[in-house]
């Protein structure tokens, strides 16, 4: 079967693409996308693993629109023409959510 994989973020540019096609034995999991993924693509352990090839938790995976998070993590089994997304996570914004001040005396 076929997937897509699409990068974003620090792991596109440590892999050196955006999007990846991958074909896979039909029943694969997300797992065996990964670690076919870690086999293939220089760069991609030190993005998006761990040192003991775990995906990293500051990693977001979807397959399609769902979070893997949400279904069933890594043993989540892909189908052919399913989209899979790798990205770290969004973070930003000011927690307090206060306006700053523009003087700098208060």
């Amino acid at each position: 079967m076929d997937v897509e994989c699409v990068c974003f973020g620090p792991i596109r540019e440590a892999v050196g693409t955006k999007t990846v096609a991958q074909t896979l034995e039909e029943g694969s999991t997300v797992g065996d996308l990964v670690a076919k993924l870690d086999r293939e693509l220089d760069g991609f352990r030190g993005a998006a693993l761990t040192d003991d090839g775990e995906l990293r938790e500051e990693i977001v995976v979807t397959v399609d629109t769902d979070h893997i998070r949400q279904l069933d993590g890594t043993t989540t089994t892909l189908t052919d023409g399913d989209t899979v997304r790798i990205t770290p996570q969004i973070q930003g914004g000011r927690p307090d959510r206060r306006p700053r001040s523009h003087s700098r005396h208060g």
